[in-house]
């Protein structure tokens, strides 16, 4: 892996250096909108997107199109893949992302090349960083220290420079080493920080971070919990519009889901009757959606632990679940999607339901039966099979 990545900076760090080599024996490459090989010897052009091929070591060249300037792959100068043997290059620029050098290379690590043998036909990468003292290199990181860095002398006043980093900074979270490092080096504090801010998009955009990070991460989730973040979503909850709340959701459900211990402090927080509340006073739409989808994955994970926190809860607000179920069924503008869940969450609490509810749901039931009838529908439609034997 090593060679193949030395392999990869030595072809980029020649195509830079000759971006500004001249050769009076060989013309300069004239680019034009289709792919032309780049010539031993000729200089290429700056600002002209290029490829290598990493078998014969062939360049090609062409100039910017449309869809290229457009395409952030390219903007933003970052390696892609093509097949097991192209790198599409970009623009050619004097800084080089070493993570995404060894992402891009895991499906070229297969090649079977020599690549003692390939190095040896480029200069060593000392004289290269002589002749090009600007190079930078970055890990992941380095670059994900940066953002924090960024973020922590961004003014809380400046609202569309915050959305920018945080945006930037959720990209990175998801990754489940960056995620850790945000709570190891202390820097999910400015992330828990914004969920105080009094601007609605800023508060979502730090939501989408911290969810990314937690995301089926443990360590980040137990910090979330720990330092109180799950408590402040929750009590958040009942006050926020629909479309805020539906965001925060998906944040407790990202600290909550996949971690058993969570489940039973999800519980001292008032976490079930919170949302179940929300539920129940929510308009049809993603947020129900969302709720009902958060308690299916819970129950679905208590299943294993056969711990019946979960579902002792959800009796508690039996009454207001059972109704809702019955509302959002009889509801015509429900979509598929939302149908779906719901019905799958009425086959766990059917027991809690009584008939007064019971009555008018089996009747939806059978209409939904022949709606679902069609191929595609096979798993709902034996669900609704089982409700109505």
């Amino acid at each position: 892996m090593k060679f193949l990545i030395l392999k990869i900076l030595l072809l980029m760090m020649s195509l830079v250096s000759s971006l500004e080599e001249t050769n009076d024996d060989i013309e300069k490459f004239v680019a034009t909108s289709e792919w032309a090989t780049v010539r031993e010897g000729q200089s290429i052009g700056k600002g002209l997107h290029v490829r290598v091929n990493l078998q014969t070591g062939e360049k090609e060249a062409k100039l910017l199109s449309e869809e290229d300037r457009n395409s952030s792959g390219v903007k933003e100068n970052r390696l892609t893949i093509k097949d097991d043997s192209v790198v599409d290059v970009g623009v050619v620029d004097d800084t080089l992302d070493v993570d995404q050098l060894e992402e891009g290379l895991k499906r070229v690590a297969k090649s079977g090349e020599n690549s003692e043998t390939l190095t040896g036909k480029f200069r060593s990468m000392e004289e290269l960083k002589k002749e090009m003292p600007n190079l930078e290199i970055k890990t992941e990181g380095q670059v994900l220290k940066d953002k924090i860095a960024l973020l922590n002398s961004t003014s809380n006043s400046d609202v569309p420079s915050l959305i920018i980093v945080l945006e930037e900074l959720e990209d990175l979270a998801h990754k489940y080493d960056n995620g850790q490092l945000l709570v190891t080096q202390g820097w999910m504090q400015r992330i828990g920080q914004l969920l105080e801010h009094s601007n609605e998009e800023v508060y979502r955009a730090a939501l989408r971070v911290m969810s990314s990070a937690a995301q089926s991460n443990p360590p980040v989730q137990v910090h979330c919990i720990q330092s109180g973040y799950l408590g402040t979503l929750i009590s958040k909850l009942l006050s926020q519009p629909e479309r805020v709340a539906k965001s925060t959701v998906f944040a407790i459900s990202s600290i909550v889901r996949n971690l058993p211990a969570a489940l039973d402090v999800f519980s001292r927080l008032h976490g079930y009757n919170t949302l179940t509340t929300k539920l129940a006073l929510s308009s049809l739409g993603p947020l129900q959606r969302a709720i009902v989808t958060f308690y299916n994955d819970l129950l679905e994970q208590e299943s294993e632990l056969k711990s019946g926190v979960v579902m002792g809860n959800l009796e508690s607000g039996a009454g207001m679940l059972c109704k809702k179920v019955a509302e959002i069924l009889s509801d015509s503008e429900s979509s598929v999607d939302t149908i779906q869940e719901v019905i799958h969450f009425y086959s766990r609490i059917l027991s809690f339901c009584s008939d007064d509810i019971k009555s008018p749901v089996t009747v939806r039931l059978k209409e939904l039966l022949l709606l679902f009838g069609d191929e595609g529908y096979e798993e709902i439609s034996t669900v609704i099979q089982k409700l109505l034997q």
